[in-house]
C-alpha cells in the first residue's frame, strides 16, 4: 500500500496580516492559497468540504472500547488519519502530541486514527508513540477513513480509504468542519504550523476574564457596577480610548433591562505600552471598569440579572488575537427602599 501526496499548489496570493488592533486590508484569499494550506480541500473535489457536517462514526481505542464520535460534540476536535508505516505520519506524531496538550485547555479534543492496520500493530505503536489527552481509535477496515475521502481528490487511487491517509481536519463544536488538509509534499511541516494558526484564530486562548459582584438596589435608587477584567500575565488589551483609530478599543456594555438604565461606562487610567519608537495606550492587569446603575422608581421588586459584554483585542509584544468578546451576568435584586440599609 502506498500513499500519494498533493502536488504543489502556487501560493499567488496570500492573507492580509492583522496588526495589533488592526483589521485585514484585503479579502482573504481561499485557503489552499494561503502559506502552509497548500493541501486544503477545494470545492471541486466533493464532499466532504468545509462548512459542511463530518460523517459520523464509532470506532475502538486501544481497549477495543467502542468510542462514538459524537461523544466529542460540545468541543472543537482536530481530527487525524495515520498509518505506522506511513514515513509522514511518523515524523508527525510527536508534534501532534505537542499540539494535544497544548489545546487541551482551551477544551480541544485531538483524535487520531490508525487506518487499515491490524490491531496489536497499532497498539504497540500508540503505546509508544501517542500521550494522553489524545483519542488513538483504529479503523481497521478503512470504512471509516474512505467517509472522508473527498471523490475527485485522488481518482487514481482505488482504495478511498488512502486519499486520507496524514490528512487532518478541525471540527467546530457542532461537528462542521472549518478545515480540512490533505498531504501535501511541496509544503509539508509535521509541526503543524499551519494548524495551529487556524486554531489559534477559531479558539483563541481566554486571556481576560470578567467579573462582576451581585447588586441590591432600592426602586427608585442608585448604585455603582464595578466590573473587573483581569488581563492574562504578559498580555495587554487597547485602552477604551486607543492610540489609533484602527486600533480596536475596549468597551463594557450592558444589555438593556426594563426599568434599569446603565450609565457609560468609566475607565482607569491607560498604562503606556512601548511599541517600537512609540508609546500606545493599554490596560493590563487587573482593569477596574465603573458603571453607574438607576433603578427606575415603579420597578418590581424581585431578582433579576443584568447581562453585560466586554469587547476587546488581546495582544503580546509580538502579536495580537483576534478581537474577541466575554459575556457576562450581574444578580440584581430590587428591593424596596425600606429593605435596603
Amino acid at each position: 500500500m502506498k500513499i500519494q501526496v498533493l502536488a504543489a499548489i502556487p501560493l499567488w496570493a496570500c492573507c492580509a496580516g492583522v496588526a495589533c488592533g488592526g483589521a485585514p486590508t484585503q479579502a482573504a484569499a481561499p485557503t489552499w492559497q494561503r502559506p502552509g494550506l497548500g493541501g486544503a480541500v477545494r470545492p471541486e473535489m466533493g464532499s466532504p468540504q468545509p462548512g459542511e457536517q463530518a460523517p459520523d462514526f464509532a470506532l475502538p481505542d486501544l481497549d477495543g472500547r467502542m468510542v462514538p464520535f459524537a461523544s466529542t460534540r460540545g468541543s472543537w476536535v482536530v481530527l487525524h488519519f495515520t498509518a505506522t508505516w506511513c514515513p509522514f505520519c511518523d515524523s508527525e506524531v510527536n508534534h501532534l502530541n505537542a499540539l494535544s496538550a497544548a489545546f487541551a485547555a482551551r477544551s480541544v479534543k485531538t483524535v487520531i486514527v490508525d487506518v487499515e492496520e491490524d490491531a496489536a500493530t497499532w497498539r504497540s505503536y500508540a503505546s509508544q508513540h501517542v500521550t494522553p489527552p489524545m483519542i488513538a481509535l483504529h479503523d481497521a477496515s478503512g470504512a471509516v477513513a474512505s467517509r472522508f475521502a473527498p471523490p475527485r481528490a485522488q481518482p487514481s487511487f482505488d482504495d478511498r480509504a488512502q486519499a486520507v491517509l496524514d490528512a487532518t481536519l478541525i471540527l467546530d463544536p457542532h461537528g462542521t468542519i472549518r478545515l480540512f488538509l490533505l498531504p501535501d509534499s511541496a509544503h509539508f511541516d509535521p509541526t503543524f504550523r499551519a494548524v495551529r494558526a487556524e486554531l489559534e484564530k477559531l479558539v483563541p486562548q481566554a486571556v481576560v476574564a470578567v467579573r462582576a459582584a451581585p447588586q441590591a438596589v432600592a426602586a427608585g435608587a442608585s448604585a455603582d457596577v464595578a466590573v473587573i477584567v483581569e488581563v492574562a500575565p504578559g498580555y495587554h488589551v487597547m485602552a477604551d480610548r486607543p492610540s489609533a483609530p484602527n486600533y480596536v478599543p475596549t468597551r463594557v456594555e450592558f444589555s438593556a433591562e426594563p426599568d434599569v438604565t446603565v450609565g457609560n461606562a468609566r475607565y482607569p487610567a491607560a498604562s503606556s505600552f512601548r511599541v517600537g519608537d512609540r508609546a500606545i495606550a493599554t490596560f493590563e492587569g487587573t482593569v477596574q471598569v465603573q458603571l453607574r446603575l438607576d433603578v427606575g422608581k415603579d420597578a418590581a421588586v424581585g431578582d433579576r440579572r443584568l447581562h453585560g459584554v466586554v469587547r476587546y483585542q488581546a495582544c503580546t509584544a509580538s502579536l495580537c488575537l483576534f478581537p474577541s468578546q466575554r459575556t457576562f451576568d450581574v444578580p440584581l435584586e430590587i428591593k424596596e427602599a425600606k429593605d435596603v440599609p
